[in-house]
């Protein structure tokens, strides 16, 4: 019998610091073995795939075995979402040292907010966006306009193919580092194979930081403000 939300057994999944660390590497709509997983989380394998069973029972966390090897990723959109969500509203940290600030702001420029491209690049795109009337943001909703269509066709994007994908279409998601829209749904998620496609950006495998490529640089150029 259905009853209800269970929140206090979801807040104690987020009150665990390598939980939280397994989520939002995650995020980066990847998929990631236990091992992987441990490395990022500094605990012990064993102690990985024990948060990573509890995430499972969620729903939160789906694997995928091939081989030997079982895989791991955010089973949805919506998990990244409310993590998103969670960054935004949280106290900030101090950064203590070189390498915590170097982490932040390149995670600050550009990041993969599972598969939505999301800092300051992504925030220029949809700042552009805007501007050039490719999109029109209403009361928190997005709506793409027609010249949104051609631009995006242009670029190598097809509108109808990602019309007829599951899931939203287009929104806005508020960017925890920069405390305004970039551009999230199935189009956002387009815009972030793109750019991997052409190699304008490069994933870091040690976080969810981006960088451009020389190709990437001309690409983004008109984006900036």
């Amino acid at each position: 019998m259905n009853g209800f939300p269970d929140l206090q057994k979801t807040t104690k999944i987020l009150a665990d610091p390598s939980r939280l660390e397994i989520l939002t590497t995650l995020m980066d709509g990847k998929f990631h073995t236990v091992n992987e997983l441990a490395k990022k989380a500094k605990v012990k394998s064993h102690t990985t795939s024990y948060h990573l069973k509890q995430l499972c029972q969620l729903n939160w966390v789906s694997s995928y075995k091939q081989g030997r090897n079982v895989y791991y990723s955010l089973s949805s959109e919506n998990i990244a979402s409310l993590l998103e969500k969670l960054m935004n509203i949280s106290p900030t940290k101090e950064v203590h040292s070189f390498n915590e600030n170097s982490e932040y702001q390149k995670l600050k420029k550009g990041r993969s907010c599972y598969k939505h491209l999301a800092g300051n690049l992504g925030v220029s795109f949809f700042n552009f966006l805007v501007q050039n009337q490719y999109i029109k943001l209403e009361n928190n909703s997005l709506m793409l306009t027609i010249k949104g269509i051609q631009y995006f066709e242009s670029i190598g994007i097809e509108i109808t193919c990602i019309k007829k994908q599951k899931g939203i279409f287009i929104k806005p998601c508020l960017d925890w580092t920069e405390r305004t829209f970039h551009l999230g749904g199935n189009l956002g998620r387009a815009f972030f194979n793109l750019c991997e496609e052409k190699n304008f950006i490069i994933l870091n495998t040690g976080n969810r930081s981006v960088c451009l490529t020389s190709s990437g640089e001309d690409f983004f150029k008109p984006f900036k403000p």
